[in-house]
This record gives structure tokens, C-alpha cells and sequence, in this order.
């Protein structure tokens, strides 16, 4: 089968107790059959403290995909994570004990069409680094490995996953096209998902393979009407509160996004010049990132999001959700980007820029609820329109 990941892949690993975060806390862990069938015969002391820490999961746990799970301590914490931020498991009985969950975080695996593909989440800060990384377009590592799927599918579904693979690449050949401005890029991208979700509409998938993406980059201005420049400064700004709203509204993580969440609304949403400091915020912080030449890390940041999310359409259809959902994301992350310009006194280092990534995908990426809650207001809410996403951007 073939195996594809981001070439940064290979450079992750785990800095476990030197990493300013940790995996082990803020979300349940839940633990795979195997696993727990080991840690129920592990003998001695340890094997006492594995058991007096797991749970069964009763039928109307959310968020969870096992039927056992460790026993969270205080904020959340694994109870065998230790004070110095590291695993008692992996250090009692080595890494080949470790969960499925463990040993995966912070990959995410995607599996469909016959293949297999890598990426790893922003929401850890070693990752963070790779992801934003070097001035050079991300690229792509495809192998053949010797492993099938689990699941079996049928000629019809790899036929349809082949298809939406090809409009993944596609939206990422948009987006890493650096001879029109990363904003410009990410509004084609809308266009040309919105020309891909037209054929699924009308199930002629086929015809994805006849969207011509050289008229994005040769014709940008027929398919980016660039609303932005059209779109007042109260427009923007009351879509930045709706935004906003939404994203109070979700379940909370950790109180890292939280205290984000409050630092945006003491900034730019108050009684007076709420408006006036949310503009001039963004101009400022955008004209610094130009001036820099770091626009780069927005377009990092839109491909790791088209990378990861974009083809697990194959399940619902729903290839300009998975659209909104990257732009909304950059949207956000920006927003905070601001802010944090701001509240450093107009400075925003690249291990600033990380932590506002690793905040966002902490909140949105690893809880299924969210994550369902965004797909429903995306299809319901006027603010996420594809215009007026665009004019956001």
C-alpha cells in the first residue's frame, strides 16, 4: 500500500519532560483492547496501580472510542504522569506498553482509497516547529510499504477516494503558489473547493478532474472577487463577532483557550473603538508579518490544515466543510496572532506564532464535539458563507 506524510514527518519525536506542554492532560485517554487486556495481567505493585486507574465507560461518555479509559486526576492529567511531565508506563514497563493513543499523539492517520497517510498535530509544540519550519513549500513523501487496511473497500469507494485526492493536491498547488499573496491564495482555494463540492452535489465526481487549476493562477481575478476590499470595516468586524460567538459556545479544553478567549474580548469587543482596534490590530500585525517575510507561515499553516482534513470528505461528502473548516481555522489563529502582537508590545516571535497554533488545535482538533458543533454552524450560520469567509481573509 502506499504510505504518504509531510517530509518533516520523519524529524518529529517527542522531547517529553523538556516540552513546554504535554499530551497527557486535557482530554480523555482512552485505552484499546489490547492494551488494556496487557495492563490487566501486569503482576506486582505497578500492576495494582494500572488497575486502580482505569475505568469502564458508561454508554453516554462522549469524546471516547473504547470502552476503557485511565482515570484523570486533577486539570485533567493522567494519573501516571508525573510531576517532571513524563510517563510512569513507558518508564515502568517501556514503550511497547504504551496505548494506541499514546503512542500515536500527536499523529493523526488517515486510512482510505488502499492508502495510508501521516500528519502530525499542531497541537503539540515540537510539531508546531516543523509545521511552520523552513521558507520552502512543504513537500511530500509517498512510499510503498508492505501493510493493507483493515478495512475492505470496494472499487467504486477507492475510485472516489482517488478523486478527492487529486482535489486535496490541487488545493494545496493553489495555496503554494507564491506569485500571488498568500490572502489571494486562500480565497481561490474557497472557489475552487466551492467547484468541487458543485460536482459531489450533482455526483459526477468524475468531472473534479476537469477543474482546470491553471485558470486560478493564470485568471485569479475571475474566480477571486476579491470581496475583501469591498466589504466595509463594520461588515468584517460584526462577522469577527459572530465568529467569535461560535467559538464561545464550544466545549473547553484546557484554560490556555480560555484566557485567549478573554484577551480577544478585552482587546476588540468593548463598548467603544471595539471595531476601531480590531482593524487597525490586523493592519498592524499583518504589515509587521510582510515586513518580516513570514507570510510563508500562513501558507504552512492553511497546507498542514488542507493536508489533514480535506480528504477525510471521503466519509460524508462534505469537501467544502472540510474547506471551511481550514480557513476558519487560519481566520482564528489570526485573530489570536493579533492580539498577541499586540499584548507583547507589537512583537510576535515564531515560538509566539506556535503556541497560538498549539492553543487552537488543542480546543478544535481532538475533540469530536467540537469538531460537530463547527461542521453544523458552517452549514447553518451566514458568517461562514463562502463570500464571507473570502471577505474575512
Amino acid at each position: 500500500m502506499v504510505l504518504r506524510y509531510p517530509s518533516y514527518y520523519d524529524k518529529f519525536h517527542c522531547i517529553a519532560g523538556r516540552c513546554e506542554d504535554t499530551c497527557c492532560a486535557g482530554w480523555e485517554i482512552d485505552i484499546d483492547d489490547d492494551s488494556y487486556q496487557y495492563y490487566m495481567s501486569v503482576e506486582g505493585e505497578f500492576g495494582e496501580r494500572l488497575r486502580e486507574n482505569i475505568r469502564e465507560y458508561a454508554p453516554e461518555d462522549e469524546d471516547v472510542y473504547e470502552s476503557h479509559g485511565f482515570v484523570l486526576q486533577e486539570n485533567r492529567r493522567c494519573p501516571f504522569l508525573n510531576e517532571e511531565n513524563l510517563c510512569d508506563i513507558y518508564t515502568a514497563l517501556g514503550e511497547a506498553a504504551l496505548c494506541d493513543v499514546c503512542r500515536n499523539t500527536p499523529r493523526n492517520i488517515l486510512e482510505y482509497g488502499g492508502e495510508r497517510e501521516l500528519a502530525i498535530s499542531a497541537s503539540c509544540a515540537e510539531a508546531g516547529r516543523l509545521i511552520y519550519g523552513e521558507k520552502g513549500i512543504t513537500t511530500f513523501v509517498e512510499k510503498e510499504i508492505e501493510d493493507i487496511l483493515d478495512v475492505e473497500e470496494t472499487e467504486e469507494e477507492k475510485e472516489f477516494a482517488c478523486y478527492i485526492r487529486i482535489a486535496r493536491d490541487e488545493a494545496i498547488r493553489i495555496l503554494q503558489n507564491r506569485e500571488l499573496s498568500v490572502y489571494q491564495r486562500i480565497r481561490l482555494f474557497l472557489s475552487y473547493a466551492q467547484e468541487v463540492q458543485e460536482c459531489l452535489n450533482q455526483n459526477v465526481v468524475s468531472k473534479i478532474s476537469e477543474i482546470v487549476v491553471e485558470d486560478f493562477f493564470h485568471e485569479p481575478d475571475k474566480f477571486d472577487s476579491d470581496i475583501s476590499e469591498r466589504m466595509t470595516a463594520e461588515k468584517r468586524y460584526e462577522l469577527f463577532l459572530q465568529r467569535m460567538l461560535t467559538f464561545t459556545e464550544m466545549e473547553s479544553i484546557n484554560a490556555e483557550w480560555q484566557n485567549m478567549l478573554l484577551l480577544l474580548q478585552n482587546y476588540f469587543i468593548t463598548p467603544e473603538q471595539g471595531r476601531e482596534r480590531y482593524e487597525s490590530a490586523q493592519a498592524k500585525w499583518q504589515e509587521y508579518l510582510s515586513a518580516q517575510g513570514r507570510e510563508f507561515e500562513y501558507e504552512h499553516l492553511m497546507v498542514y490544515y488542507v493536508f489533514m482534513c480535506l480528504a477525510r470528505c471521503v466519509d460524508d461528502y462534505d469537501f467544502i466543510g472540510k474547506a471551511k473548516l481550514a480557513v476558519v481555522s487560519f481566520l482564528m489563529i489570526r485573530d489570536m496572532d493579533a492580539v498577541w502582537y499586540l499584548e507583547k508590545g507589537e512583537n510576535c516571535r515564531r515560538e509566539d506564532r506556535i503556541m497560538m497554533a498549539r492553543i487552537y488545535a488543542k480546543e478544535v482538533e481532538h475533540s469530536e464535539e467540537n469538531l460537530g458543533f463547527l461542521a453544523e454552524e458552517f452549514l447553518f450560520e451566514d458568517c461562514f458563507c463562502v463570500n464571507n469567509l473570502s471577505g474575512c481573509v
